[in-house]
């Protein structure tokens, strides 16, 4: 018996070949489960606001919670009076949520805040009408209360809170946020 020549003339050259091709398609698979075990994460996140992990429910109940079911939230929270500031950063939720285009149905607006009636946010309310004003539930998780000022978050459609922004954002931030969490989520 003779063994089978390949047409460059070398015999059994198909195997080493083969083997080539097959280590080449397990490597992406061999990289990602060793940096999946090592614990690697990347330093930064394409998301401009803070990742809360674990995510924390947001408590809310009544009125307002039957509103919100479903839906994602983009909620203004903070202690001390709605002044100007809160207003303008009010006005920036709306337009955020109008140039979700389609999505823009997917988000709800939230304000919460520490204070009852509140003169300024009556009359927001009385020009946004789809607006939901809200006291600060006692249930709702620390990150909320704990500073001064009024501050963004996101909150996912089963009520529990994701993100948080710092209180200088930019409103394109929260939106390209806003529009990634809604291109991939197939809740709300």
């Amino acid at each position: 018996m003779s063994a089978r020549v390949s047409s460059t003339g070398k015999a059994g050259s198909g195997h080493g070949v083969l083997a080539l091709v097959v280590g080449l398609l397990m490597l992406p698979f061999v990289l990602g489960a060793g940096l999946y075990i090592s614990g690697w994460q990347p330093v930064r996140s394409g998301n401009h606001g803070q990742l809360l992990q674990p995510v924390q429910a947001l408590g809310l109940t009544g009125e307002v919670a039957g509103e919100t079911a479903g839906k994602w939230l983009l909620i203004l929270a903070g202690n001390g009076p709605c002044g100007a500031e809160c207003a303008r950063r009010i006005d920036e939720m709306r337009r955020i949520q109008v140039s979700l285009n389609k999505d823009m149905g997917r988000l709800r607006r939230l304000v919460l805040t520490a204070e009852g009636d509140v003169p300024a946010l009556a009359a927001t309310r009385a020009a946004q009408p789809d607006l939901l004003v809200a006291i600060l539930p006692g249930s709702a998780p620390a990150v909320m209360g704990a500073r001064d000022g009024y501050r963004f978050y996101v909150a996912d459609p089963q009520g529990n809170l994701v993100l948080h922004y710092p209180p200088d954002v930019p409103a394109k931030d929260i939106r390209a946020d806003l529009d990634r969490l809604l291109k991939f989520a197939w809740t709300g």
